[in-house]
């Protein structure tokens, strides 16, 4: 078996489209660009891939990680150099690799990732006022927001899952902090999740962008 993982950009251009919309148009581009890849059987052939972790609706990354298993052998270089072109503006290929036979699949090993924030004050940006109120979550035992899903408000403690966090710019009326949290289907926090932890804790501030920075394994 033939496997080859793709890094992605997920940009401005489509930063409003769903996961699911994603791996439509990457299946898509897959056929486009007439890549060798392995169907599933049945009544309804998809290709056989694999995502990692998804961004929110909204959110841009830099690292977005695609699995996709050949039907015969391709050079892994090859298949991004196909799929560029046929990739709308926005979703840029960053690199392909081949995964060797018998390898477990890099993305089970991803369970982490890496954020940056960046944040609009209505005043000039107080640098105090935000590592203040980043002390103060990292040294809370709970941190606790609020999520919203299908019309149910549900409370969720998100410090299981965050990692570190620091400020990383502050200038004029724009602040930024990068976030490293835990992910996954198994529970994890969004930035979203921690932007408003963050939020709860400053007063007069809006999130302007929330960007994936990396993909990595926390142990």
């Amino acid at each position: 078996m033939s496997r080859v993982m793709l890094r992605l950009r997920k940009g401005d251009e489509v930063k409003y489209l769903s996961h699911l919309d994603v791996m439509r148009t990457f299946e898509f581009a897959l056929r486009r660009a007439r890549i060798p890849v392995s169907y599933s059987e049945g009544f309804n052939p998809r290709p056989r891939m694999s995502f990692g972790s998804a961004v929110g609706v909204g959110v841009t990354s830099d690292d977005e990680r695609i699995v996709v298993e050949m039907a015969s052998a391709v050079d892994a270089c090859e298949v991004g150099d196909r799929l560029s072109s046929k990739l709308p503006a926005g979703l840029d290929v960053l690199g392909a690799e081949s995964i060797q036979d018998g390898v477990k699949s890099p993305l089970s090993e991803l369970n982490a990732s890496r954020f940056r924030i960046e944040f609009l004050c209505e005043e000039t940006c107080d640098r105090l006022m935000i590592e203040n109120a980043l002390s103060e979550i990292l040294d809370s035992a709970q941190v606790v927001v609020s999520r919203t899903r299908k019309g149910e408000t549900q409370d969720v403690d998100i410090r299981p899952h965050l990692l570190d966090a620091r400020l990383v710019g502050c200038s004029g009326d724009s602040a930024a902090v990068e976030v490293r949290l835990r992910l996954g289907d198994s529970g994890g926090a969004r930035p979203q999740d921690f932007a408003q932890a963050l939020q709860n804790r400053m007063a007069n501030t809006n999130v302007s962008s929330i960007r994936r920075l990396e993909q990595f394994h926390a142990a």
